[in-house]
């Protein structure tokens, strides 16, 4: 997992750190939420895998990690505090509203569950927009190891 994998924008927002202080910050739902790995967004994107519907009620239970920064601090707002106060969190309500729903959202198996990597921003706005269902990719544990730096 890397800082790219929760929020590329946000994250560049906030101080620079080490994978190691990274991990240090996030609360304990964020780490036991996320696979242990290191890995990089761009390599996790070339993977070979095949695009399908995932029922978006499979992945609300993401809505509750504080997945965002705010005003440079990592993990401070949840997607659900954007989707109930959305102009209190306005950047990240901005970007909810600009995502592309055209990608997928990329997901990995973990833990019986299926943990959104990258396209949280996408998955809210398809859930605001009351579909049932988001395009996506699902890598297994052994293929998100692949995406090592």
């Amino acid at each position: 997992m890397t800082s790219e994998g929760f929020d590329r924008d946000a994250a560049r927002a906030a101080p620079d750190v080490s994978f190691e202080e990274l991990v240090a910050l996030m609360p304990d739902e964020i780490r036991d939420a996320f696979p242990p790995d290191r890995w990089q967004l761009e390599k996790l994107w070339a993977l070979d895998l095949k695009v399908e519907p995932v029922e978006i009620a499979d992945l609300v239970w993401m809505f509750d990690l504080p997945l965002w920064q705010l005003n440079g601090e990592r993990f401070k707002v949840t997607p659900n505090q954007v989707a109930e106060t959305p102009m209190n969190f306005r950047a990240h309500y901005e970007r909810v509203m600009n995502a592309d729903l055209d990608f997928p959202i990329n997901l990995v198996a973990y833990r019986g569950r299926l943990v959104v990597l990258d396209g949280i921003h996408r998955l809210l706005k398809a859930h605001f927009l009351r579909r049932r269902w988001i395009e996506a990719t699902i890598a297994t544990a052994t293929q998100l190891q692949a995406c090592a730096p």
